[in-house]
C-alpha cells in the first residue's frame, strides 16, 4: 500500500462515568495515540452531558452505549461495575474496569468468566502499576524474598460523586485501599495467604475511613498496610527492602523515588502520565488495535479485592489481635466487604 494511503489504526473508546475517574480517563484518551473518545455514559443524561460537553462528544446514559465502541472504560461506582463490564463484554467489547474491581467476589467470578467468554482484551485500570515511579522501583527490587515491605494512602474524605452519598458497600479500605494493597502485592512477588485487620469508622453511615492491615506471605514477609481518610493532606508513600537493596517511593505529596539512597526520581511530564493514566490506556489500546500491549488482568484486581474481604471479615473477628483470616478468601463470596465486616 503507498505510504499516502496509510490509515492508522483507531479504537473507538466509550467512558462509563462521568465522575472525577471519568473526565481522568476521558483526559488520558486525548493523550493516547489510535484511541479516540465517541461517547461518555452516566447515570443521568444531564451529569453525562455536564463531562461530555467538555471534551465534545455526545453524553448519554448507560443503556445508550454505542454499538460503534470497541473499548468501554469502566468508571462508575464500584457498586455499578460488574453491570456495565459485563454489558460491553456481552456486545462483545473490550473493557478496562476501575478499582475496585467489583462489589462482592462473586460479582468478579462472573466478569472474569465473562470476559474469558467474549474473548475480548479486558483489564483492571490500576494506575499506579503503570505509573514511571513504580516501574523504577519495581526494575530496582531484587529477586528473592522481602524483608521489608509497607505501603500507605492517607488523605482527606472525598467530597464528590457517590462519596458524598451514604457507603454501602465499604469506605477508605474498600476503595482506597485498592491502591495500596495492588501496591503491595506487585512488590512482593509471592502469594498471599493470610490477612488482619482493623477498621475504623467516624463517619454517619458507618463506613470505614481509617484501616491498619497485616497482610502475610507464602515466603514469611509481613507487609504493613495503612489507609485513611482521616488526614488534613495526600500522603502515599512505599517502602521496600531486600538484605541488599532499599525503595522508597513517594507519590503524594510529591513524587520521589529513592533507591539505596541515591535519589533516582523520574523526569516529571504530567500528572496523567505520572500517575499511570495514559500508559494504562495505550496498554490497553494497543492490544485492542493488535499492536501487543501491557495490560493489568482482571485476575489480579480479584486478587485485591480477595485481600480487601478477608481484611474487613478479619476487622469484624477481633482485628489485628484476632485469629488471621486465610486467603484466598474462604468466606462468602456474595457479601460486600462492609457486610463480611458486620457478620
Amino acid at each position: 500500500m503507498p505510504l499516502d494511503r496509510f490509515v492508522p489504526l483507531v479504537t473507538r473508546v466509550a467512558i462509563a462515568g462521568a465522575g472525577w475517574a471519568g473526565e481522568l480517563h476521558a483526559a488520558a484518551t486525548e493523550r493516547v495515540p489510535g484511541a479516540r473518545l465517541v461517547q461518555i455514559l452516566s447515570r443521568t443524561t444531564e451529569s453525562a452531558e455536564r463531562t461530555a460537553a467538555t471534551v465534545g462528544v455526545p453524553g448519554v446514559t448507560y443503556a445508550e452505549l454505542s454499538s460503534k465502541a470497541e473499548l468501554v472504560v469502566v468508571a462508575t461506582p464500584p457498586a455499578h461495575h460488574w453491570e456495565m463490564a459485563t454489558t460491553a463484554l456481552g456486545r462483545p467489547m473490550a473493557v478496562l474496569v476501575e478499582k475496585p474491581l467489583c462489589s462482592t467476589l462473586a460479582e468478579a467470578d462472573a466478569l472474569i468468566d465473562a470476559a474469558e467468554a467474549a474473548g475480548v482484551a479486558a483489564g483492571y485500570a490500576e494506575n499506579l502499576l503503570f505509573a514511571p515511579a513504580i516501574d523504577v522501583a519495581l526494575a530496582h527490587r531484587a529477586d528473592g524474598p522481602l524483608t521489608h515491605l509497607s505501603s500507605r494512602a492517607a488523605q482527606p474524605t472525598p467530597a464528590w460523586g457517590h462519596f458524598v452519598e451514604p457507603l454501602t458497600v465499604g469506605g477508605a479500605l474498600f476503595d482506597l485501599g485498592a491502591h495500596p494493597v495492588a501496591l503491595a502485592l506487585a512488590f512482593a512477588k509471592s502469594e498471599p495467604v493470610g490477612v488482619r485487620a482493623r477498621i475504623d469508622s467516624n463517619r454517619d453511615d458507618g463506613a470505614d475511613d481509617d484501616a491498619s492491615v497485616r497482610l502475610r506471605f507464602a515466603d514469611g514477609l509481613m507487609a504493613e498496610i495503612e489507609v485513611s481518610w482521616r488526614a488534613s493532606k495526600p500522603v502515599w508513600d512505599l517502602q521496600a527492602s531486600t538484605p541488599d537493596r532499599v525503595s522508597r517511593v513517594e507519590l503524594l505529596p510529591n513524587i520521589a523515588v529513592e533507591l539505596d539512597g541515591a535519589d533516582a526520581t523520574p523526569e516529571p511530564t504530567d500528572p496523567l502520565t505520572d500517575f499511570g493514566y495514559v500508559g494504562q490506556l495505550r496498554g490497553i489500546v494497543d492490544v485492542v488495535s493488535g499492536l501487543g500491549g501491557r495490560v493489568c488482568p482482571l485476575g489480579f484486581g480479584r486478587l485485591v479485592l480477595d485481600v480487601i474481604c478477608g481484611a474487613y471479615q478479619s476487622a469484624g473477628q477481633g482485628g489485628l489481635d484476632g485469629a488471621e483470616v486465610p486467603l484466598p478468601f474462604g468466606g462468602p463470596r456474595d457479601l460486600n466487604p462492609m457486610q463480611l465486616w458486620q457478620l
